[in-house]
Formats: C-alpha cells, structure tokens, sequence
C-alpha cells in the first residue's frame, strides 16, 4: 500500500518508518528495496483486502494522476468484509487499476461492489494483446461522433475483449503511450472503442466532468484513417 496512519496521518513508506493500516488498524512496517516501489506492507500477515494485488510503478504511476485523498480509500460490504479502492472519488466514483491476471467472477464481484467504477487494464502484461488490438482497429474503419473518431469492433476479436468486453462498465486499456483505448459502450455482440488521452481522462476525473458518451445516431463521417499510436 501507498499510505499507512502515523499519529493519524496519512503517510507514505520511508526506511524503518512504523504505521497502521488505514483499513484494518493493525502494524504496518515500510519496505523501502530498490527492486519494487516503496510500500507499507501488514506486519507479520497477509493483506486485509484479499482483492488487493501487488502494487507496481504502473499502477503508482496512474494513481499519482489524481487527488492525493482519492487514493486508497476503504469500505466495507454488508458482512463486514474490508475492501480498498485504488481511488474512489469524492463524488463516488471508483476506479481499479488491473495489471495481473483475475478471474471472471472476481471481476464480476468487485464491480457489483463497487457499483460506479470504470477498471483501467494493464494492456502491456501479455505481449500478444497490443498486437491483436493494433490488428483489430486496422481492419475496421472509424466513425466520428461529436468529434470522436469511434471504432466499432466485436466482442470475439481479441482476447482483451472476450475478458473485458461483457461487463456492462467503462473499461480502458492502457498500452503504453499518451492515449487509452477506451471501451465505453456495448450494443449486441459490438463493442465501441475510441482512444482518449489519458492526460484529458485524468482531468475530467479529478473535475468531476464527465466522459464522452457514445451516442447511436448518424456519423458526421466515416473512413479508415492512421490512428495515433498507444
């Protein structure tokens, strides 16, 4: 974890610096190495949340992006069980930073916690799925809606999809570079993607203004263009 309480302050991990868990109020001690990013680690057990996975500089790099309060806030569900959003708004939105592998039904049970939550996904773990994707929008033509050039794709195309193309949420697939690829809408077996700087999302977020919608009517334009890179 980024955060542990000291005097009850939130602070961050710095050699042999003691804390307490903001979720479960048990010791924390700081792991300062040099092969992982500086955490707060539970002393002497396993993590409080058993949805939490290993934080990397992905995902510190995307929470560095937003309201330092936002980050790693804790909530419990109706039997009690203690869970922690990477962040979690001031208006209640959330938003998980996915890079290791998970399971359909786990996926399924944080989401219906969660409720209002858009998963941002670790496109670079598995280096066949940049390639699929890259395939992908270049064998289908874009359609610009309010100045959104929007690609239409289905949902068997590429294994990303078959995982995250069901979910019925705001999904982003990050590869990499400046822009996300951004699934916002489903409609049958079609799924709607665009790429959205994530400089822009990060804003947007923080402001709390919302993200383009997709919107089903007549295109201003279609056309099979160069696309910016990840």
């Amino acid at each position: 974890m980024r955060f542990a309480l000291l005097n009850g302050q939130r602070v961050e991990a710095t050699p042999g610096a003691l804390g307490v868990c903001p979720g479960c109020n048990t010791d924390m001690i700081a792991r300062c190495g040099t092969k992982k990013v500086w955490h707060w680690a539970h002393k002497g057990r396993r993590h409080c949340d058993h949805w939490w996975e290993n934080e990397t500089e992905w995902h510190r790099d995307w929470k560095n992006r937003f309201v330092t309060d936002w980050q790693e806030v804790p909530d419990r569900d109706e039997t009690g069980e203690l869970h922690i959003a990477d962040i979690k708004t001031s208006y209640g939105l959330v938003i998980e930073f996915q890079h290791s592998a998970i399971k359909p039904d786990e996926v399924k049970k944080r989401t219906n916690f969660y409720g209002q939550v858009i998963w941002i996904i670790d496109g670079t773990r598995r280096p066949s799925d940049m390639i699929q994707y890259e395939r992908m929008l270049s064998e289908n033509r874009w359609e610009r809606f309010d100045g959104v050039d929007i690609y239409t794709v289905y949902c068997e195309e590429t294994r990303l999809l078959k995982e995250w193309g069901s979910l019925g949420k705001i999904v982003g697939f990050d590869f990499g570079g400046e822009n996300l690829c951004l699934l916002t809408a489903a409609q049958g077996r079609s799924r709607y993607l665009f790429d959205f700087l994530k400089e822009e999302f990060a804003k947007l977020i923080n402001e709390g203004r919302p993200l383009p919608v997709v919107q089903f009517a007549e295109p201003t334009r279609r056309g099979y263009g160069r696309r910016r890179r990840f």
